[in-house]
């Protein structure tokens, strides 16, 4: 690409004309633009100029998608290791035969936190 201007410069004037096109044009359509500047940021910027576009990137709904996806997959992980924790708590207690603390950690989370300390859970 050729002209004046750098392509961190470009590519923030085209996040610019997006945001302001928001209302011109069908939000699956911006999507798409933004989609496909992202991808030219990715492979044509350093580390140093996507940092520079970051912020305008996190402006866009692409932005926020991506965002909002990053959020619910560490939520799902939580969830996932949370589980894997409990499950693991449970497992032990009732091997030592524990079955009334099986009771409390489900009813107590502080008593289960420091179940889960005392056995490097």
């Amino acid at each position: 690409m050729s002209g004046d201007s750098g392509q961190t410069e470009r590519i923030l004037k085209c996040i610019q004309i997006l945001k302001n096109a928001e209302t011109d044009f069908p939000k699956a359509d911006i999507q798409k633009m933004e989609a496909i500047l992202y991808v030219f940021a990715v492979k044509f910027l350093n580390n140093n100029d996507l940092e520079s576009i970051k912020e305008a990137i996190a402006m866009t709904k692409l932005g926020q998608m991506i965002w909002d996806d990053a959020i619910e997959k560490g939520r799902e992980e939580g969830e996932r290791i949370g589980q894997e924790r409990y499950s693991r708590l449970i497992m032990i207690l009732n091997k030592e035969k524990k079955d009334d603390l099986i009771l409390k950690i489900a009813a107590d989370p502080e008593y289960r936190e420091a179940l889960y300390k005392e056995y490097g859970i």
